[in-house]
This record gives C-alpha cells, sequence and structure tokens, in this order.
C-alpha cells in the first residue's frame, strides 16, 4: 500500500453516492471522492479479472469478470453472489444501466449484447457488429454504442434495430464515455497514448 491505499490493476470505475468504486482483480476498492481515502473494500472470492462495473443508487455493485466467465452481484451490505454465468456470458467487459434499471453487458468472446433484469433474467440478446467488444454507452433513448478493443470499431444499436458500424480505424478502441455537453464519445487508446473523439449523431 501507498498511503495506505491499495490498487494492483485497477481497470473499470464509477461513482455513486460520493463514493468512487474500481474493480482490481479479485476486489473492488471504495474510495471518498471528498477525500481521496479508502472506503471500503469488496472481496470476490475466486474472482480472476474484474473489469468494468456499475453501481446503482442503492449501493448494489454489479461487476464483470472476464477471467471466469461471470458476473458478480454485491450488495450494499457486502453479499457477494453470481449474478449472470453460462456459455453466452463469453468473457464479459463493459456494463451499464439502461433506462429501466436493467442491466447490460458486452462480451470479448462475441458479439453478444445481454441485457438482464436486476433479478438476473435474460431479457434480451442483440448482436454487435464485432466480437472483441469492452466499452459501452447507454443513451437516453436506449441507443446502445459499443465500442471493440481487439476490431477497433464503434457500433450503435437502435432500439429494434441491428447494429450498425459508425466509426472504424480506432486502435485498442477501450471503455469509453459520453461527453453531454458536446453529444460526444470520448474514446481512451491506452496503448497510443491518445484519445479519438466520436461525434454522436
Amino acid at each position: 500500500p501507498s498511503n495506505g491505499v491499495t490498487l494492483n490493476d485497477p481497470r473499470g470505475s464509477d461513482i455513486e453516492n460520493g463514493v468512487l468504486y474500481i474493480a482490481d482483480i479479485d476486489t473492488v476498492r471504495m474510495f471518498d471522492m471528498a477525500t481521496g481515502q479508502p472506503k471500503g473494500e469488496r472481496v470476490i472470492p475466486g474472482a480472476q479479472t474484474l473489469n468494468d462495473l456499475e453501481v446503482a443508487r442503492d449501493g448494489t455493485i454489479y461487476v464483470t469478470d472476464t477471467g471466469t466467465n461471470k458476473v458478480h452481484k454485491i450488495t450494499a451490505q457486502g453479499q457477494v453472489s453470481t449474478f449472470a454465468e453460462g456459455e453466452q456470458v463469453n468473457r464479459p467487459n463493459g456494463i451499464a444501466f439502461d433506462a429501466k434499471g436493467n442491466i447490460v453487458v458486452v462480451l470479448i468472446g462475441t458479439e453478444d449484447v445481454l441485457t438482464y433484469a436486476p433479478d438476473g433474467k435474460l431479457l434480451k440478446t442483440e448482436k454487435s457488429t464485432d466480437v472483441g467488444n469492452d466499452g459501452l454507452v447507454i443513451l437516453a433513448d436506449g441507443t446502445k454504442l459499443i465500442s471493440s478493443v481487439q476490431r477497433g470499431t464503434l457500433a450503435r444499436i437502435r432500439p429494434n434495430q441491428p447494429a450498425e458500424s459508425i466509426a472504424t480505424g480506432i486502435p485498442n478502441a477501450a471503455s469509453m464515455a459520453l461527453d453531454t455537453k458536446r453529444n460526444q464519445l470520448v474514446i481512451p487508446q491506452n496503448q497510443q497514448n491518445a484519445i479519438t473523439i466520436v461525434q454522436v449523431r
């Protein structure tokens, strides 16, 4: 630990109720946004590569584990359970909530985009344009934007429509964020020490 802070391989993060949550190998670490000080941790037994996470307003954490093909759920009280697993959960990566509070997961192993109800029931399987998916942004109207870190592409899935490619040639297109003021996606490219900005129309 450095200054009381432990981070081994930090990946996905989320901020909820003044707390920063970070996925770190087999542990979700929490930090106070005001002070930067550690605010607890949640260890997931057997986890191998925690990748991305989303935190509900009530403090429930949903975190993908690319190494074990699982999505874990951690209650605000710290109870850990398996939220999703099976053949269809092929190297889960990006995760986000849709407007209805469902949990959406994109995969590295296939082009599938999985939508789960909060009780863990698989509601829908959609197809992106490519495999190797990492980043996921869901717009207010339900449109899903998905980046493929393996193929360097950006796909869009409008509600009840097939996926379409909206950008290519973005090496190592990893997780991404939506700049709502300028209506554009900001896509980091770690290996290139660069970012790509794509306008959302």
